[in-house]
C-alpha cells in the first residue's frame, strides 16, 4: 500500500517516456503558424510604408489646388465662372453666393437716427430665410458696430428691401458684411 502522507510530486520525466514538444490539439499548432505569418506580413508592410514615407520629397501642397480656388481669396463672381446674367441692372452679385444680388437703396426713410437701406434679389429664392449683416464704419473705415436683419423667406426673383438702423449714430457709413440665403 502506498503512503498517503507523502505529498511530494515528481515532475521529472521518467526514463523511457518522451515529453511532448507539440501541442496536443492540432488547431493550436495552426494558430501559432498563422500568428507568425501575420507578424511577418505586418513587419514587411511597416517597412514598406516607412521606406515610402522617407523616400518622398516634401513639397508645398495645397488642397486648394485640388478645387481650383483658395479659400482665403474672395474673388469677384466673374472670376468664379458663375452665370450672373440673371442679375438685374444696378444690382451686384454677392461674391459668396451666385444666387443672391444686392444694391444700396435710394431712399432710407430715416427720421430720428441714421440708417441705410439695401435691396436684395435671389435667382432661385431663399425658402428658408434671408439673413444680412451690416458693419458700421467710422471715418477711417474701422468697424465700430454692426446690425443685422432677416426675413423668413424670399421668393425667386422677388425683391426685398431691408433697413439697417444705427440707433447710436456713431458711424459714418455702412458695409454689407454677410448675406446668407437659405
Amino acid at each position: 500500500m502506498e503512503n498517503s502522507t507523502d505529498s511530494s510530486f515528481n515532475y521529472a520525466p521518467q526514463e523511457g517516456t518522451e515529453v511532448a514538444s507539440a501541442p496536443v490539439d492540432p488547431r493550436a499548432s495552426l494558430a501559432r503558424r498563422l500568428a507568425i505569418i501575420f507578424v511577418a506580413v505586418s513587419v514587411v508592410l511597416s517597412g514598406i510604408t516607412s521606406a515610402s514615407l522617407l523616400g518622398n520629397k516634401v513639397d508645398d501642397y495645397s488642397y486648394a489646388d485640388d478645387f481650383g480656388t483658395d479659400y482665403f481669396d474672395d474673388p469677384a463672381t466673374g472670376d468664379l465662372g458663375w452665370d450672373s446674367a440673371w442679375v438685374p441692372t444696378d444690382f451686384t452679385a454677392w461674391s459668396d453666393d451666385s444666387n443672391i444680388a444686392w444694391r444700396w437703396a435710394d431712399e432710407n426713410d430715416c427720421d430720428d437716427y441714421a440708417c441705410v437701406s439695401a435691396e436684395f434679389i435671389s435667382e432661385y429664392g431663399c425658402p428658408s430665410g434671408l439673413y444680412v449683416a451690416v458693419n458700421w464704419l467710422d471715418e477711417d473705415d474701422n468697424v465700430i458696430s454692426y446690425t443685422n436683419e432677416s426675413l423668413p423667406s424670399l421668393l425667386a426673383m422677388q425683391t426685398a428691401k431691408l433697413r439697417f438702423d444705427d440707433y447710436e449714430e456713431i458711424s459714418d457709413s455702412g458695409q454689407i458684411a454677410e448675406i446668407s440665403c437659405n
